[in-house]
C-alpha cells in the first residue's frame, strides 16, 4: 500500500473517531427554550439578537429545527414538555414543509425587523417554489389559507416585483377541494396526531363526536357569546379563560409557546353550561372540517345555526378552527360530565 493511501486511511479514521468523541452534549432546557424561541421568532415575538434567525421552513430553518429537537436533555423535561417534544418531532413527518408560510402569523410584516428586503423576497420565492413542489404531490393550500396570505400581502409595507409576482401566482393558484387537514396526503393521520396531543388520549374522531353529541344541551337553538375576533391570533379555546388564569408557557411554537393543555390543567377552570355548549359546537365543527371533510359552507351553517354569530364572526371563528386544529379538545374532560 502506498504511503499516500496509508495517510488517507489514517486521516479518515481520525475523522471518524473525532466525530464519535465530539458528539454534542444534550442542551439544557433553558438554552433549548431560548434557541427554540429564537428559531421560531415569527410565533414568539423573540427579540433575541444573539442567534441567527431563519425564515420559516427554508432549508436553514428545517435543518436547525431538526437538530434542535434532537438536542434537548430529556431528563430535564416535565411530562407536558416531554410530550410536546415528541409531538413536535412527529409533526415533521407531515407535509407542512410545502406550506412554508405559517398562516397563523403575518411573517411578511414581522420579518422586516430582522431581514433585508432582498432576503424577504428570496423567502417569498421559496414559498412559491414549495407550493409548486407540493402541488406535484397533491398538497395544496385551502381557500381560507390562500385568502389569509392574500390579505397579508395586500396589507404589507414591503412591496416589490417579487411581492407582485407572488400575488399574481396566488390569484391563479388552485386550492384543495376542502378546508381541513383530511384533504391533504396523510392528513387524516396528521389530524389524529393533534387530537392525541391535545386530549392526551388515543381515540378516533368518531369517538370524540359521540362524546360531543352526548354533551350538548337538548332543545337549545342558539347561544350568544362575546368574542373579539379582530386581532385575536391565539387558539380560540384560550378565549374561555378571559382573566381567570394565566397562560402557562410551553414549547409548542404553533400555539405561540403557550402550553394550552397545562394551562387548563393547572387552572382547573370549569366552563359554565353555556360556554361548554359553545365549546362543544366549535369542537364538532373542528371534527367536521378536519376529519369528516365538511365544506366551508357546511361549517359556516353549523356555526351560525347553533351560535348567535353574524357571517363575519362565524368566518373569523372558522379561520381559527382551520389554523389551530384540534386545540379545542383540551376541554375533552369537561365535555364528558354533561
Amino acid at each position: 500500500m502506498s504511503k499516500s493511501r496509508v495517510f488517507a486511511t489514517v486521516l479518515s479514521s481520525i475523522f471518524i473517531l473525532s466525530a464519535c468523541s465530539e458528539s454534542k452534549a444534550p442542551v439544557n432546557l433553558a438554552d433549548f427554550t431560548q434557541k427554540l424561541h429564537a428559531l421560531n421568532w415569527f410565533m414568539s415575538g423573540s427579540q433575541e439578537s444573539d442567534f441567527d434567525k431563519a425564515m420559516p421552513y427554508d432549508e436553514v430553518y428545517l435543518s436547525q429545527r431538526h437538530a434542535l429537537l434532537d438536542s434537548i436533555n430529556a431528563q430535564e423535561l416535565s411530562q407536558f414538555d416531554a410530550s410536546t417534544i415528541m409531538y413536535l418531532k412527529i409533526q415533521q413527518r407531515y407535509p407542512e414543509r410545502y406550506l412554508s408560510w405559517p398562516v397563523q402569523t403575518n411573517v411578511l410584516a414581522l420579518s422586516q425587523a430582522y431581514f433585508s428586503p432582498q432576503e424577504i423576497d428570496t423567502w417569498l420565492l421559496n414559498v412559491k417554489r414549495r407550493l409548486e413542489d407540493g402541488a406535484e404531490s397533491n398538497i395544496y393550500l385551502s381557500r381560507i389559507e390562500k385568502s389569509q396570505l392574500m390579505d397579508y400581502l395586500s396589507d404589507s409595507d414591503h412591496q416589490s416585483d417579487t411581492v407582485n409576482a407572488f400575488k399574481a401566482f396566488l390569484t391563479q393558484y388552485k386550492t384543495r377541494s376542502g378546508i381541513g387537514l383530511s384533504q391533504l396526503p396523510n392528513g387524516t393521520e396528521w389530524y389524529q396526531s393533534k387530537l392525541n396531543y391535545y386530549t392526551r388520549t388515543v381515540q378516533a374522531p368518531h369517538d370524540f363526536l359521540r362524546i360531543l353529541q352526548d354533551s350538548k344541551k337538548k332543545g337549545l337553538s342558539k347561544v350568544a357569546f362575546e368574542w373579539r375576533s379582530v386581532g385575536y391570533n391565539k387558539p380560540f379555546v384560550l378565549a374561555f379563560l378571559a382573566n381567570a388564569c394565566q397562560y402557562k408557557s410551553g414549547l409548542n411554537w404553533r400555539d405561540h409557546f403557550i402550553d394550552i393543555r397545562e394551562t387548563f390543567s393547572r387552572c382547573e377552570y370549569k366552563l359554565d353550561n353555556d360556554n361548554l355548549y359553545i365549546a362543544a359546537i366549535v369542537a364538532e365543527v373542528d371534527l367536521g372540517v378536519h376529519a369528516f371533510s365538511w365544506s366551508q359552507q357546511q361549517a359556516m351553517h353549523r356555526l351560525q345555526s347553533k351560535l348567535a354569530l353574524d357571517e363575519a364572526q362565524a368566518y373569523a371563528l372558522l379561520k381559527n378552527i382551520v389554523f389551530y386544529p384540534a386545540s379545542i379538545f383540551v376541554l375533552l374532560e369537561q365535555f364528558k360530565p354533561l
